[in-house]
């Protein structure tokens, strides 16, 4: 008994762990395909629990995780599965939800609301209240046959739509999402292929006072894509400040920018 709870059940918390959650979906997953009835996979991931462990300490850390499991086990059926994932992350699997999308969306999404509710409570930590918000991914599974790691890889990106959306709600898997993220890492990979080949063009805006006198000049980044074209700033800046791109890329227009001055002069 020992050996087996070491091995399918987080020391931490109590739950089930990754190993034991994923063979419980791989079950519930077949099991939906027999009965006909949907399931919800929610990923569950702590807003900003690296701060608290940072000023905190691990100690109270390892506390707040630990209600955290309290609360959430409290908050779903006897039935479903409730599993630490991995550090700060958990994950809730609904079955036997209502055989059709409609009904089976409504009810995770209600999971989900109260979960929420039940997070927002402030914890006792060390004699002091302290507040956590939680962001929540949600896919439904069992309409279509789909793999383990697809189901997971669905929920992740729907916890990633929660994060961007301002945290402390929930988003539910849509496949435009997944559209969108491979467009986004495809142009992601051609970015910097780009800077290494130096495909980006740097435009100079002249820059005029109130008598039309020329003061200046701003200098303005282009991309030049072998496939696409012409591509404005719009498209690809804010993806650049999200990767860490934008330092070299940064980098590349105050350098281009220095040797027009200097041809110029």
């Amino acid at each position: 008994q020992e050996i087996e709870r070491l091995a399918f059940y987080d020391a931490l918390t109590g739950l089930p762990n990754r190993r034991l959650l994923l063979d419980r979906l791989q079950r519930s997953i077949a099991t939906c395909q027999r009965t006909h009835k949907l399931g919800a996979l929610l990923f569950i991931d702590l807003d900003n629990f690296k701060d608290l462990n940072d000023t905190l300490g691990h100690d109270m850390g390892d506390q707040l995780l630990a209600q955290v499991a309290t609360r959430l086990v409290a908050s779903v059926r006897a039935a479903d599965t409730v599993a630490r994932f991995g550090g700060d992350e958990f994950v809730v699997m609904l079955e036997a939800l209502a055989p059709d999308l409609r009904s089976a969306t409504a009810q995770a999404e209600m999971v989900a609301d109260k979960l929420l509710a039940s997070l927002n409570q402030p914890f006792a930590l060390d004699g002091g209240q302290h507040y956590s918000t939680l962001s929540i991914g949600v896919t439904l599974f069992g309409e279509q046959r789909l793999s383990v790691d697809e189901l997971l890889k669905r929920a992740d990106l729907a916890l990633y739509q929660a994060k961007a959306a301002g945290r402390n709600t929930q988003r539910f898997f849509d496949p435009d999402m997944q559209a969108a993220v491979n467009a986004r890492s495809n142009l992601e990979a051609d970015l910097r292929q780009g800077l290494a080949r130096a495909e980006l063009l740097v435009y100079y805006q002249p820059v005029v006072d109130h008598r039309a006198r020329l003061m200046g000049a701003e200098a303005l980044v282009r991309w030049r894509h072998p496939q696409r074209g012409m591509i404005g700033p719009a498209d690809f800046i804010p993806l650049a400040e999200q990767t860490g791109l934008i330092l070299p890329l940064g980098q590349y227009v105050l350098q281009t920018a220095c040797a027009q001055l200097q041809r110029w002069s």
